[in-house]
C-alpha cells in the first residue's frame, strides 16, 4: 500500500526548535525535549473541506493525509484501527445517563490500542532504514511492536518489567522478538533502553512521545474515529486509562487537530484514570503540582497491569491536557476496577482487561459525586482485551464447578 505524501514538520515542545519532515531525530537535537509532529492545517482544511481522509481505506491509514508520511513512507499494517464505538445502553441505564459509549480498541490485531502506535512508528522505522528497534513494555506495547517489526522484517529487542502476565509473554515470544526480563523500576528501565538505542544504533519505540514523536500520531486516530462514528461530533467527556500518559496526550492531540481544522469548536473534558496506588498523574493533579513535577510512585501496585507505571514519561503532557480541558484525574481501587470489568462483560458483552475497565470505575464515582450530569455524553476508552490478562478474569469470577454426567446432579445445580 502506497499513500500520498503530506507536508509536515517537527517542533520541540520544550524549546520550540523546528525540524523538517526529512529529519530522523526522535528527540530535540537542541535540548533533548519531546518533539511533536505538526501539519499545515489551513492547507488541509482548504484541500479537504473536512476531516482529511482516504475514503478508500478503513482504520489508521484512512487518515493518511494527516499522518507523518513522505514519498518514502510505506505503511506497515496488520489492519489496525477502525474499531467499534459501542453504545453501552445497560450501563447508561444503570447510571441514569442516556449516552455512554465504549471505544473498543481491544479489537485491534494484537488486542490493544498499541497497534495504532506501532503501525505508524514501525513504518517510520522502516523508512529510516532502522536495523533494529527496542522498547520497554508492560506487555501490550511490546507485543504490538514485536508483531509489526516481524511484518517489517526488523529485529525487535523488548525489555519487560517484572510481573508481566504469561499471556503477554507468550505473544512477545511468538512474534520472534528478543525478549529480556528485568526487575528494574520503570523509570530506570526506560532510561536504560534509551542508552541501548544510542549505543547500538536502534530506534527507540518505547510507547511515549518523550522518546518517539511518531507513536502519538498513530494513537490520535482513535479520536478521529470517535468523531466520525458520532456523525462528526464529539461527546462531553473522554475517560481514558493512564499508565505512561502517552495515549491520553495522543487523543488530546487528535482533539486539538480537529479544532485546528475548524471541524469543532468545543472539545470533550478529559478524565485520566489510574490505579489508586499507582497514580503519579493523579497525585500531581490533586496536589496542584506543575507538569514537570509529576512524581515517581514508590511501591506502586494495581490489578490493572497495563497501567502499572510508577513513572509517567508523558505525565507532564497528560496533566496539561487534563487541565486545559477542565478535566479530572482519578485513582480507582482494585475492587472498583474488578467490579467494573465484570459489569462490562456481563452487561455489555465486552471482554476487557482491568485497565480498560478503569474508566467505568471512574465514571461511576463521577456520577455519584455529581461531576457528570445526567444529560451529558461520555466515551470510555477500552484499550485492551481481557485475553491480555486472563488470570484477572478467572480471579474475579472464580473457577467453574465440576459435575458428573448426572441429570439429577445437574438439576441440583439448577436449583442453586
Amino acid at each position: 500500500m502506497t499513500l500520498a505524501s503530506v507536508e509536515f514538520s517537527l517542533k520541540c515542545i520544550s524549546c520550540g526548535e523546528s525540524l523538517g519532515s526529512e529529519a530522523k531525530d526522535l528527540t530535540c537535537p537542541a535540548c533533548g525535549g519531546a518533539l511533536e509532529v505538526l501539519y499545515d492545517y489551513e492547507r488541509l482544511r482548504n484541500t479537504h473541506g473536512g476531516l482529511p481522509v482516504d475514503s478508500s481505506i478503513l482504520g489508521v491509514w484512512r487518515y493518511s493525509p494527516i499522518l507523518p508520511m513522505t514519498a518514502k513512507t510505506r505503511p506497515i499494517t496488520l489492519g489496525e484501527g477502525g474499531t467499534p464505538l459501542t453504545k453501552a445502553e445497560r450501563i447508561g441505564d444503570s447510571l441514569g445517563i442516556g449516552k455512554v459509549y465504549v471505544k473498543d480498541d481491544s479489537r485491534n490485531p494484537t488486542l490493544s490500542f498499541k497497534d495504532r502506535k506501532s503501525s505508524v512508528a514501525i513504518s517510520k522505522a522502516s523508512e529510516f532504514g532502522a536495523h533494529a528497534v527496542a522498547s520497554m513494555t508492560a506487555g501490550n506495547a511490546g507485543s504490538s511492536i514485536a508483531a509489526y517489526a516481524a511484518k517489517a522484517k526488523i529485529p525487535a529487542y523488548i525489555f519487560t518489567i517484572e510481573g508481566i502476565s504469561e499471556s503477554k509473554l507468550a505473544k512477545l515470544l511468538s512474534y520472534g522478538a528478543h525478549v529480556l526480563r528485568t526487575k528494574a523500576p520503570t523509570k530506570e528501565l526506560m532510561t536504560f533502553v534509551g542508552e541501548v538505542c544510542k549505543r547500538y544504533g536502534m530506534m527507540n519505540l518505547t510507547a511515549a512521545s518523550r522518546y518517539n514523536p511518531y507513536v502519538k500520531e498513530g494513537a490520535k486516530t482513535s479520536t478521529f474515529e470517535v468523531y466520525e462514528s458520532m456523525n462528526r461530533s464529539l461527546p462531553d467527556w473522554f475517560v481514558i486509562p493512564v499508565g505512561g500518559g502517552g495515549n491520553l496526550t495522543s487523543i488530546y492531540k487528535g482533539l486539538r487537530e480537529l479544532r485546528s481544522l475548524g471541524l469543532v469548536e468545543r472539545i470533550p473534558r478529559i478524565v485520566g484514570v489510574q490505579g489508586r496506588y499507582c497514580a503519579p498523574v493523579v497525585e500531581a493533579f490533586e496536589k496542584g503540582l506543575r507538569p514537570e513535577e509529576v512524581p515517581v510512585v514508590q511501591g506502586a501496585h494495581t490489578v490493572a497491569h497495563s497501567i502499572l507505571d510508577s513513572w509517567a514519561p508523558d505525565g507532564d503532557q497528560a496533566l496539561r491536557a487534563i487541565r486545559e480541558t477542565n478535566g479530572q484525574a482519578l485513582g480507582v481501587t482494585d475492587e472498583e476496577i474488578i467490579d467494573a470489568m465484570k459489569t462490562l462483560s456481563k452487561e455489555e458483552g465486552l471482554f476487557l482487561e482491568p485497565a480498560s475497565a478503569a474508566p467505568l470505575a471512574a465514571l461511576r464515582r463521577m456520577v455519584e459525586a455529581g461531576v457528570v450530569d445526567r444529560d451529558e455524553s461520555v466515551v470510555l476508552f477500552a484499550t485492551g482485551s481481557g485475553s491480555n490478562q486472563p488470570e484477572a478474569t478467572i480471579d474475579a469470577w472464580g473457577r467453574p464447578p465440576e459435575i458428573g454426567l448426572d441429570l439429577e446432579g445437574f438439576g441440583r445445580f439448577l436449583e442453586h
